[in-house]
């Protein structure tokens, strides 16, 4: 077990936790962050060290946070993008840790009140911290055709912020060819680069099995929101093989004849 006396949890800044991301994470792309908090532990010295990393951001749209939250207005969610700690964090440290970040970032965005999150079974997570922490289960997703390149699934706010033209539209274009896609041809509107990247396979279409969904209630007014939203029971190490083969296969593996 964790010993809290060891450890602290504080705000961390944005270069700081991108580079904890890249170096330790699965996913090393830095997501659209709101506000990064750290672990930090005993290290070499007597020193502090960064054992772990939450990252808060924004969603793909702010219909993530009202469908799961029941708020209607989407400022008073966010998403927690990246949960991390390193192996060297005794047991329960993910739970302990996300538990003081949720305090941090009522403290520092009073007006965000709920916090949605989703576990991928195809990397074989299925939310057991959130468990843990009375997150209320919503369900899972449905399976849905993503975009990779180089093994990393471009995000749907990324794309649509190419094909809308949206606010920062050059930097996702920038983000892309930093991937390795062919820079654009000048005469050429993005929706329909995208769309020849595509063709081209230089973009791969994959299937993507359904994320189990989580929300935090962080607040009275936000249990009162949700309060006509499914708290279903969690899911199993089971459901993580299942999700799994229905996204590769397209067969419901729970149906019963």
């Amino acid at each position: 077990m964790i010993d809290p006396n060891r450890y602290s949890v504080d705000l961390l800044d944005h270069p700081t936790a991108r580079a904890f991301i890249a170096d330790h994470h699965y996913l090393p792309r830095y997501p659209a962050a709101q506000i990064a908090v750290g672990l930090f532990g005993p290290g070499a010295g007597g020193t502090a060290s960064l054992d772990g990393i939450i990252v808060f951001g924004v969603p793909a749209t702010g219909a993530v946070i009202t469908r799961h939250t029941g708020f209607t207005d989407p400022a008073h969610g966010c998403v927690l993008q990246r949960l991390l700690c390193l192996p060297t964090v005794a047991a329960n440290g993910e739970s302990f840790f996300a538990a003081r970040a949720f305090r941090l970032l009522r403290a520092a965005r009073p007006s965000i009140e709920a916090v949605v999150s989703f576990s991928d079974p195809q990397f074989g997570h299925c939310g057991c911290v959130y468990a843990a922490l009375s997150g209320a289960y919503r369900g899972t997703t449905r399976p849905r055709t993503v975009l990779r390149i180089a093994g990393e699934t471009i995000s749907d706010r990324t794309l649509s912020k190419i094909r809308n033209l949206e606010t920062g539209h050059a930097g996702a274009i920038d983000q892309l060819v930093r991937l390795g896609v062919p820079r654009p041809d000048r005469s050429e509107h993005p929706r329909d680069w995208l769309a020849r990247c595509r063709h081209d396979r230089i973009l791969i279409p994959a299937r993507q099995a359904g994320l189990f969904t989580y929300c935090f209630e962080l607040t009275p007014r936000a249990r009162k929101h949700a309060a006509t939203l499914p708290r279903l029971p969690y899911p199993r190490r089971s459901d993580v093989l299942r999700a799994t083969m229905t996204a590769v296969d397209g067969v419901d593996h729970d149906a019963r004849a």
